[in-house]
């Protein structure tokens, strides 16, 4: 449920970002954090560039606009 899922997400937080972000070297870097971020960026940067979100603009939302029609998060009308 949503309170299992919150605590799971909080003790994640907690044990594994927070102290990772805080923990900083000698030079005031906090290595393991950009590690962690260096790796994130490997596996998922592709589903989260400029030119994917640009592209889903213009699809779902400037074309269908050109056309006078309704994007798919458009509020009904009566």
């Amino acid at each position: 449920g949503d309170a299992a899922d919150a605590e799971q997400l909080y003790r994640l937080l907690e044990t594994g970002v927070v102290p990772l972000f805080y923990d900083r070297d000698a030079q005031g870097v906090p290595r393991g954090w950009v590690e962690k971020m260096k790796h994130a960026i490997r596996t998922a940067g592709a589903r989260f560039t400029a030119q994917r979100m640009v592209r889903k603009y213009l699809t779902e939302y400037y074309l269908p606009a050109m056309r006078g029609e309704p994007s798919a998060d458009d509020p009904p009308t009566a």
